[in-house]
């Protein structure tokens, strides 16, 4: 096999996982992806990676360490919980938490030093009297008000103070010592309406001219907003979904725009069945019998169901894939824990699927599946359960989500150029 995206990996990485099912993300494939993100923006420009929703099904801490390792210092998340969990795993460095941040998110955001997404005087006035300093702060020699983010809406009316707003949070910032790190706005529908897109653009530019010339750093990029070349000249870009080799909408134009980019999907699901058996015609397979076998038919059960992401909507129209890219059809309903497919009668308890392919075309790519459960890339990947094991590889080394490395794994059968698919 000569590419790394069509190789299914050896039962060594089942031990790893401790189940016969996992998620497998390419740290290589992610590295790639920060790299042609970055290429299409101005030199000055920085990434902030979104690492919410536990990276888009990724797993956060595991995404995280490794892009700091590669010298990314922004991440976002969407609670005070998430940025929590990324401190207690010792990531360090700038950690924004998105959203109007709220009264109750204080406490938590103060004491792991998250930096809040602000947009009312009333969160502002309450920052800078909130009570509890962590101990960090009580012996530091600089006591002063931790930084926030303002965010301005420029024409989504979602989140964000209206634009004649932002003078007086500013002037309020620095009446109470608050330290603006940046500004910010979010695009609406940057992928297929520039004009709405460059209105909003310019309504943001105009607010923050004046702090612009006093050296507040500015960010508007989305993904979609990279891939399209809105705001990539400003201080950070913002990647979520692009970032992961995803494509923000599962149509055919938008995956092959993704693809031309340069950007691959980072993520695969793996698995083996747990039971193989042999069905002779009559018999009804999974809940409520809604498979009846015509004809004698090999059916193997998997131990994972919708209670781990894979949604019911599939049940008797998914489709694994051998590491050939054979297609095997999901049979009856998807359970909870299980789902059983229709597959070749010389399957092994060892032998390994893709549930999900990392790649663009296959039947179940992650865009694939989106499209057949008329949804978006987004929904399928932040649905994917934190009990699914994750497996974090780079060459040919494994890391676990808990950082370790995985003991005597540098194996040559995880090289692109050598690896085999083992049987049994």
């Amino acid at each position: 096999m000569s590419q790394c995206q069509n190789v299914v990996p050896p039962p060594l990485e089942f031990q790893v996982a401790g189940r016969s099912n996992y998620l497998r993300i390419d740290l290589d494939t992610l590295t790639h992806n920060v790299n042609v993100l970055l290429s299409k923006c101005s030199p000055h420009t920085e990434l902030m990676a979104v690492i919410k929703a536990n990276a888009y099904g990724h797993g956060a801490v595991g995404v995280a360490r490794h892009l700091v390792n590669q010298g990314v210092r922004h991440f976002a998340v969407a609670t005070a919980y998430e940025g929590r969990e990324l401190r207690q795993a010792g990531i360090q460095g700038f950690i924004q938490v998105f959203g109007n941040c709220v009264g109750e998110e204080m406490d938590i955001m103060r004491q792991f030093q998250l930096t809040p997404t602000v947009t009312t005087e009333a969160f502002l006035t309450h920052w800078a009297a909130w009570p509890s300093y962590t101990l960090a702060e009580q012996q530091s020699r600089n006591s002063n008000i931790p930084q926030v983010v303002i965010k301005v809406d420029s024409g989504m009316s979602r989140n964000g103070c209206q634009p004649e707003e932002l003078p007086t949070l500013m002037d309020l910032c620095s009446e109470l010592g608050v330290p603006v790190h940046s500004l910010m706005t979010h695009f609406a529908q940057a992928w297929d309406d520039p004009h709405f897109t460059l209105k909003q653009l310019d309504t943001f530019l105009s607010a923050v001219q004046p702090y612009r010339k006093q050296g507040v750093k500015l960010h508007a990029a989305n993904s979609c907003g990279i891939i399209r070349g809105f705001g990539t000249n400003l201080d950070l870009v913002r990647p979520g979904i692009c970032l992961y080799g995803l494509p923000p909408d599962p149509s055919e134009e938008t995956v092959k725009t993704v693809e031309e980019f340069g950007l691959r999907p980072a993520l695969s699901w793996i698995a083996r069945p747990n039971m193989v058996k042999h069905l002779k015609p009559g018999r009804h397979v999974g809940y409520d019998q809604t498979y009846r076998l015509e004809k004698e038919e090999t059916i193997a059960t998997f131990a994972l169901g919708y209670a781990d992401g894979y949604s019911r909507q599939l049940s008797g129209k998914g489709i694994l894939t051998t590491a050939e890219g054979h297609e095997q059809p999901v049979v009856g309903r998807v359970s909870m824990d299980a789902i059983t497919v229709s597959v070749d009668r010389d399957t092994l308890l060892s032998t390994p699927f893709y549930v999900y392919k990392d790649d663009f075309s296959s039947p179940n790519s992650m865009a694939s599946i989106a499209r057949a459960l008329n949804t978006i890339p987004y929904e399928v990947g932040t649905s994917l359960a934190a009990r699914l094991p994750r497996l974090y590889v780079t060459g040919t080394t494994i890391f676990t989500a808990d950082g370790r490395v995985a003991s005597g794994l540098k194996s040559k059968a995880l090289d692109c150029g050598s690896t085999t698919v083992a049987q049994g």
